[in-house]
Order: C-alpha cells, then sequence, then structure tokens
C-alpha cells in the first residue's frame, strides 16, 4: 500500500430483493442475528469510501480501548461517529436504514491493534476469512444479495448527514471524514 492507501474496510454491501417495508422490525431481526455487537448495519447510502468508514472505526475503538465511548456497545459507537453526531438517537435517525431503502451495508467492526500514546492507530487489523464466512451467513436471512461495489460518495448519503447540496461529489468523503472527527467535540 501507498502512504494514504487503506485496506478494504470490512464491509458488505446488501442489495435487497424488495425495498425495506418496516425498518424496525429488520434492525429488530438483525440484532437477534448478528454474531456480537462488533456487527452493525446501517444504510445503504451512507458510507462514502473505505477511507470513512476505517476513520469511523478507528474514532471509535480508540474511544472503546479509553473506556470514553458515549454509547454503551462499539455498535452504536461506530454508528455515532459515522453520522457525525454527539446524540445516539439522531445518529440512528441519519443513518439506520429506513423505509424504502433497497440497500444496506453489513459492517464487522475488528478490535483494535493497539492505540500508541498520541491515540493514533499502529496497523489495521488483519484480515480474517472466518468473518467473511459469517457475513455470507448473514444475507440470506436479509433476503438479498452481495453488492459488488465498494462504498463511494453519493447525494443520498450526503443528503442524510445532512451536508449542503451545494457540496460537490468530490468532497462529499471529505465532508463525511471530517464530520466523523468532529462527532466528539461538544
Amino acid at each position: 500500500m501507498g502512504p494514504g492507501d487503506v485496506p478494504w474496510f470490512p464491509a458488505w454491501g446488501v442489495d435487497l430483493d424488495e425495498p425495506i417495508k418496516d425498518a424496525g422490525a429488520l434492525v429488530s431481526d438483525w440484532i437477534e442475528h448478528r454474531p456480537s455487537n462488533r456487527w452493525a448495519m446501517i444504510a445503504g447510502p451512507i458510507p462514502s469510501s473505505d477511507r470513512h468508514l476505517w476513520a469511523a472505526w478507528h474514532i471509535s475503538t480508540r474511544n472503546e480501548a479509553r473506556n470514553s465511548m458515549v454509547a454503551r456497545t462499539i455498535d452504536a459507537e461506530f454508528i455515532r461517529i459515522l453520522a457525525g453526531t454527539h446524540q445516539i438517537r439522531v445518529a440512528f435517525d441519519r443513518i439506520g436504514p429506513r423505509i424504502g431503502d433497497d440497500h444496506v451495508w453489513i459492517i464487522h467492526l475488528p478490535t483494535t491493534t493497539g492505540i500508541d500514546s498520541n491515540g493514533l492507530l499502529q496497523e489495521y487489523p488483519t484480515y480474517d476469512s472466518n468473518i467473511e464466512r459469517k457475513a455470507s451467513d448473514l444475507m440470506p436471512w436479509l433476503n438479498g444479495e452481495l453488492r459488488t461495489a465498494r462504498p463511494i460518495p453519493n447525494r443520498d448519503g450526503a443528503n442524510r448527514l445532512e451536508i449542503p447540496s451545494s457540496e460537490p461529489i468530490s468532497g462529499i468523503e471529505s465532508s463525511m471524514i471530517m464530520m466523523a472527527a468532529s462527532a466528539d467535540i461538544r
């Protein structure tokens, strides 16, 4: 990897057979089926890139390592950071699956490999094929198929995160990463 490159984040897009009709039921089923709270599900348009997901992961696992999470669980902390807010309810409203969504992302939140004295990630977690199998096992009950594309910046995601529509597509990823970085600023 070159400077600034990041590995693929352990996230799998799932194209749903039908748009979501009952988001609450979907989320309840998700909580019942997922292997642990190190797994999260977010709305399809939200992640703008692997870099965006790693940034939110870094902040949330740093908070976890420091025992300074706002949320009680790592999945909720990650969702809060990804949504760029200090308020957990607002985070779920912004980036949780909604009625009419036709795809979602299921995300695994690896444990940190270590945070140095400056609060920086020492290295990215290594790939784990068991996690890939677990993700594959989660897709059938979602009535969906693996989405072959990686996350990309899009206007729908920017709108949900209340990024001004004047922001060009090329700036959405940076805006979303800045939102994640500022989630703990009060």
